[in-house]
């Protein structure tokens, strides 16, 4: 009960940080199933830990301050110097001050272990009841095509949020295990198997593959008994036999992907699109958001500008980039 103990003299000792503690864990729990409530709380959360954060003048600038000031400088830059205008670089700009600035708030707040673990757990039960509502739309309801989180939205986004949550829920399961009841252990494994198989429905190979190789890091650095670290590689071996056997939907996908000899499936298409769009305005990029933008005879121009062959099959516009760092390259440029 150390834990109550601490929560409670934190509670006791700054009533503005618990405050702002219960509106980012609102946040963290509204967050994959209710649009408007999360976007609120968000709002509160900003207003309360701001106030509370330039009142308490002890907290000393640091390093990775430098770093977040960089982030939405460099941003601003890129909004205000677009490339290609008119455009929605403004909007862009401000969804980056929005998430970012949360960030910054995030690391200046000092928050204990004990803290943090609450707002993890808030976020790892968070997602299940939206991921079970999603289970319902895509298996019986029949509502959407594949399995996705409400209020996360693509089934890429959705596995992707998934794929970090299992992270934490396997991180937590090794962590507390020696000091956890049976009925905690047997709770925690069977969330941590339950997000897995959520990513393998999912059929998103990118989060499947990324949570994969999370969970075995994991379990290679914090089991503390090899039993327990045998046990833990064996259930991640027996999902992956399990879904070759009964031909999971990734599995086909993958399959069917590798016939056709397109196992990136059109990605490395669109990321040409990318990089030769980086060279547009290579310092400080076309503009946030302004991906969708680019046009085709820009890219030929560009492209024989060089003194190189267009080649029209080469090059592959969804309107995005399908990689974060290929987006930042071309919206922000190398700055």
């Amino acid at each position: 009960m150390n834990w109550l103990v601490t929560l409670s003299n934190s509670v006791k000792e700054n009533r503005l940080k618990v405050l702002e503690l219960v509106l980012l864990g609102l946040m963290v729990l509204a967050l994959p199933s209710l649009e408007a409530p999360k976007n609120i709380f968000l709002v509160f959360y900003v207003v309360v830990a701001s106030f509370r954060q330039i009142s308490n003048k002890s907290t000393n600038w640091q390093f990775w301050d430098w770093l977040f000031l960089l982030c939405i400088g460099s941003a601003f830059l890129s909004a205000m110097f677009a490339g290609i205008t008119p455009g929605d670089e403004w909007k862009g700009f401000r969804v980056l001050v929005t998430y970012v600035s949360v960030g910054w708030l995030v690391s200046r707040a000092n928050y204990s272990k004990t803290e943090m673990a609450w707002l993890c757990a808030a976020a790892v039960i968070g997602v299940i009841p939206p991921l079970i509502w999603g289970y319902c739309q895509y298996l019986w309801l029949h509502t959407k095509r594949d399995l996705q989180l409400h209020s996360v939205g693509h089934v890429n986004h959705s596995a992707i949020y998934l794929a970090i949550l299992f992270g934490a829920s396997v991180g937590a399961s090794l962590s507390l295990w020696r000091d956890s009841s049976a009925k905690l252990r047997l709770c925690l494994l069977s969330l941590s198997t339950f997000l897995l198989l959520s990513l393998i429905i999912g059929q998103s190979r990118g989060a499947l593959g990324i949570g994969a190789l999370l969970a075995l890091v994991l379990i290679t650095v914090l089991s503390r008994e090899a039993k327990i670290r045998w046990l833990s590689y064996g259930i991640l071996g027996v999902a992956a036999l399990l879904a070759v056997l009964l031909n999971a939907g990734i599995v086909s996908k993958q399959v069917g992907l590798e016939k056709k000899n397109m196992i990136l499936s059109y990605r490395y298409r669109v990321w040409n699109v990318s990089l030769e769009a980086s060279r547009f305005y290579p310092l400080l990029g076309i503009g946030l958001d302004n991906w969708k933008l680019i046009k085709r005879e820009d890219i030929k121009k560009s492209v024989e500008a060089r003194h190189k062959i267009y080649k029209p099959d080469d090059y592959y516009f969804v309107g995005h980039s399908h990689n974060l760092y290929l987006t930042a390259l071309v919206e922000r440029g190398y700055l």
